[in-house]
């Protein structure tokens, strides 16, 4: 491998998306029955609405893992998080979401939750389970990944 592609694939903000990409897609195809963009008349625009959704999860990660590089001055504090660190790290994501789903389900009806919506909100109860459950994981395989580089000087 060259030494341009170890520095790229060493780099916080790859490895906090590329994490992020691949298991919150894997929690959007679990969750999608339950919202009603499900019903998409093929499976190519169910594809292309998860895809979306998982995209834009992925940048949610790490616009909160720069918020926090902000805060404690540092890209690297991915390998060695704090508590304080991952609550905020997580805590940033959730409010986003919180305040996105509830716009894109009452506001713009974008989409509608007919099971599982929080009262008031409107938005699904797993969405918020998802920013509560994955960033943490994320941040820990992000890390250990991180770190399997670590005999490369960047």
């Amino acid at each position: 491998m060259s030494r341009r592609s170890i520095q790229i694939l060493a780099a916080p903000e790859t490895n906090l998306f590329l994490f992020a990409f691949l298991l919150n897609f894997v929690y959007e195809v679990w969750q999608a029955p339950y919202y009603e963009f499900y019903d998409s008349p093929s499976l190519a625009a169910k594809i292309n609405d998860l895809t979306h959704c998982t995209f834009g999860d992925g940048v949610i990660i790490l616009v909160s893992s720069w918020v926090v590089s902000v805060l404690v001055r540092s890209r690297d504090w991915v390998l060695h998080p704090t508590w304080k660190s991952t609550v905020l790290f997580t805590s940033i994501g959730l409010l986003y979401t919180l305040a996105i789903e509830t716009y894109r389900v009452n506001i713009s009806k974008a989409y509608g939750v007919p099971v599982l919506a929080i009262p008031m909100l409107g938005m699904s109860v797993l969405a918020l389970i998802q920013w509560i459950v994955l960033p943490p994981f994320i941040l820990y395989l992000a890390r250990r990944h991180m770190l399997g580089f670590a005999k490369y000087p960047r």
